[in-house]
């Protein structure tokens, strides 16, 4: 489970907004030179459901799964390119049966099977967007009070 800090900057009976500021865990990321969170002035926003009664200026412990975080991960960065090496290797063997260039058939189809793999991706987005077990949860609370 992955684990960060954060404050609630404003909160209902059933969902807290909490504002996390970027860790040390972001000095190591790949990927921090074109991160949006970096370049939101080093904090990032998100709602979470307010499961432990949480209020504004309350100082909280998020988490989210490790499983659900390494199946996004996969699907974002490894599931294209898989199927972009399916189709290129699927299209560099159909090409003599389809009497066309082993190179040209072999883009074509892993090209093809590239942006299908995207399509997925925006449709598996559009349900993991409504799906709370994909989302950040509360798991401790520190009262300001």
């Amino acid at each position: 489970m992955v684990k960060e800090e954060g404050v609630v900057t404003s909160a209902t009976k059933s969902i807290a907004w909490v504002k996390t500021i970027r860790t040390s865990a972001c000095d190591a990321c790949e990927a921090k030179k074109n991160c949006e969170i970096l370049n939101s002035k080093n904090s990032m926003h998100f709602e979470v459901k307010n499961t432990l009664n949480a209020e504004k200026g309350d100082r909280v412990v998020v988490g989210i799964q490790t499983k659900s975080l390494l199946f996004l991960t996969f699907m974002l960065y490894v599931f294209p390119v898989f199927l972009l090496l399916i189709g290129a290797v699927t299209g560099k063997s159909l090409a003599p049966f389809l009497k066309t260039d082993q190179n040209l058939t072999s883009m074509f189809f892993g090209f093809t099977l590239f942006f299908f793999a995207v399509f997925i991706i925006k449709k598996i987005n559009n349900r993991v967007a409504q799906n709370w077990r994909y989302k950040p949860f509360l798991i401790k609370i520190f009262k300001t009070n």
